[in-house]
């Protein structure tokens, strides 16, 4: 008779309740831990007493081989040792909350957070039963990859790697496009924020190298003198480099808010200075006169029936706006057809490097339409065109009063309102005063 077991220290705790179950069933088979070591083949008997001594956390596969050779439930037993983990020292903190979905992952540490938590989900097999998983599916996941990945020190680096992760978690095919999903979208995310870096490096140097001091900063005279060399001036205090900051064009009086890096790069455009719409309303005319002949002519129809808005360039991102009156002129111009010719009219024109975004507007459906455009429309009053009417149609599209503003606007004075006879009252005769009693 072989001498009695230590008393588990913590009966009632998760571990002990998994170590009384892995005695209960031994003591029920009456088995030894030798004989229960031969049955299991490659757990010693020390590793078998150590596993029910309720001191320490078995590993998953030792808990299911000892289950295995008492005859015990191994859900029943899966789910003890879960527990157990989950009030383990090391899981603690990772299991208090349920595990994210792929989804609401925002970074790289939080990939690999979540998918330490699909481990423990699926059973927390160990890192060598994962490596044998992989393989055994033709994919390549060392233990020591997998145990960085679940330790928060290494991401996965490829997709292949993330799907040698998901296949040795036991992950069925159609339940691994959502973490493919964030896997791609987290690499757009790096990228985009490496290229920010280096954006923000480059805007460094360039203060640098314009600062006239040693801590390479630009002071407020420095950049009033740039800024009123480029055509603006200042409103407000200069405080940084990359900070917005309100000037007015020295051209048109025009106010609005720009950035002296931009100055300083030449992508900052006034958006009321005639200079640069004076250039598109030149563009738009030559592709009215289609010379290139790559324009049916109820396309150009169309565009003559149009009217040209105020452009928008900033930051080598042009934005025309073009006014459409009627439904016809709007079906006409929905394909992008004649994109190609406006540009590369736009660009014989306007001779610095630039990236074209056509917007329309439409009269007869404001809700197509943003509230800059339509204010847009309204300012200009349809002043620009259309330079040929469109075909008559039985009932206008325009507002009220358009035509008429527009026609005032340009003429300068006001036309006087006809007067409307009234149906129902008579229109006295001549010869005949409306006064008197």
């Amino acid at each position: 008779m072989g001498r009695p077991e230590n008393p588990i220290p913590d009966p009632s705790s998760p571990l002990g309740v998994l170590a009384t179950a892995l005695r209960s069933g031994r003591r029920r088979v009456g088995l030894s831990y030798a004989q229960l070591a031969e049955q299991t083949r490659f757990c010693s008997p020390g590793t078998l007493q150590r596993a029910a001594s309720g001191t320490v956390l078995p590993r998953h596969d030792v808990a299911l081989s000892f289950a295995q050779a008492c005859g015990l439930n191994i859900d029943d037993i899966t789910q003890l040792w879960l527990a157990a983990h989950r009030g383990s020292r090391g899981g603690i903190r990772k299991c208090q909350e349920p595990a994210p979905q792929p989804h609401l992952i925002e970074d790289l540490e939080g990939l690999c957070s979540a998918l330490e938590e699909l481990r423990l989900a699926n059973g927390a097999p160990s890192y060598r039963v994962m490596e044998n998983r992989a393989r055994a599916s033709g994919k390549e996941l060392s233990r020591s990859t997998a145990y960085r990945i679940c330790s928060q020190r290494q991401a996965p680096t490829t997709i292949e790697c993330l799907e040698a992760f998901l296949v040795a978690c036991e992950v069925l095919p159609r339940s691994r496009e959502p973490w493919f999903e964030a896997f791609l979208r987290l690499q757009r995310d790096v990228a985009l924020g490496r290229r920010d870096a280096a954006e923000r490096a480059q805007m460094r140097q360039l203060e640098a190298v314009v600062a006239e001091n040693d801590r390479g900063e630009v002071t407020q005279e420095t950049a009033v003198r740039l800024l009123r060399r480029a055509g603006f001036e200042a409103r407000e205090r200069y405080r940084r480099f990359e900070t917005p900051w309100t000037v007015e064009c020295l051209q048109c009086a025009a106010t609005f808010r720009l950035r002296l890096s931009d100055v300083l790069l030449g992508q900052a455009t006034c958006l009321d200075c005639p200079r640069l719409n004076d250039q598109v309303r030149e563009a738009w005319a030559e592709l009215l006169t289609n010379r290139s002949r790559l324009l049916s002519r109820h396309r150009v129809r169309a565009l003559r029936a149009a009217s040209v808005l105020q452009a928008r360039l900033q930051r080598n991102h042009l934005e025309v706006t073009v006014f459409v009156a009627d439904r016809a002129t709007g079906a006409a111009l929905q394909s992008t057809a004649w994109h190609p010719a406006l540009e590369a009219s736009l660009r014989r024109h306007i001779r610095r490097p630039f990236s074209l975004d056509i917007l329309l507007v439409y009269d007869y459906d404001s809700l197509r339409n943003g509230h800059r455009q339509r204010r847009l429309a309204k300012a200009a009053g349809l002043v620009h065109g259309p330079l040929e009417s469109a075909p008559p149609a039985k009932k206008s599209h325009l507002p009220r009063g358009t035509v008429r503003k527009a026609a005032e606007r340009s003429a300068g004075t006001a036309i006087p309102r006809t007067v409307r006879a009234d149906r129902t009252t008579p229109l006295p005769k001549q010869g005949t005063s409306n006064s008197g009693p």
